[in-house]
């Protein structure tokens, strides 16, 4: 199994910091993060056809938890810098499943 130890986020933005997506990137993850650098600025460039401003970052993923699933959020700061963040669901979470039938409510104590 390859083992990431990096992801690249791409955003182009059309007007402003105002109208922005997510662009995609070259690879799903690097196996190392100076991978992910050296491909940075070739890939902000290739992205900048389409888009007026273009932000890139790659950020540090720890090997041993890319299996888990991970929520990746971004946002623009106001220093107009690109602010990648990765969280790891808990896998230890409880599930709540919730179900609705066509029957009457019961109560009991």
């Amino acid at each position: 199994m390859e083992h990431i130890a990096a992801i690249m986020m791409l955003v182009g933005c059309s007007q402003g910091n105002i109208q922005c997506t997510e662009l995609p990137a070259p690879a799903v993850g690097f196996e190392t993060a100076e991978e992910c650098q050296e491909l940075l600025s070739p890939a902000i460039k290739a992205a900048r056809d389409g888009y007026k401003i273009v932000y890139g970052k790659c950020a540090a993923v720890d090997p041993a938890l890319f299996i888990e699933d991970a929520t990746i959020t971004w946002d623009i700061t106001p220093s107009e810098e690109l602010d990648v963040r990765i969280t790891f669901d808990d896998p230890t979470a409880p599930v709540m499943v919730a179900e609705k039938r066509d029957r009457k409510d019961v109560i009991s104590n």
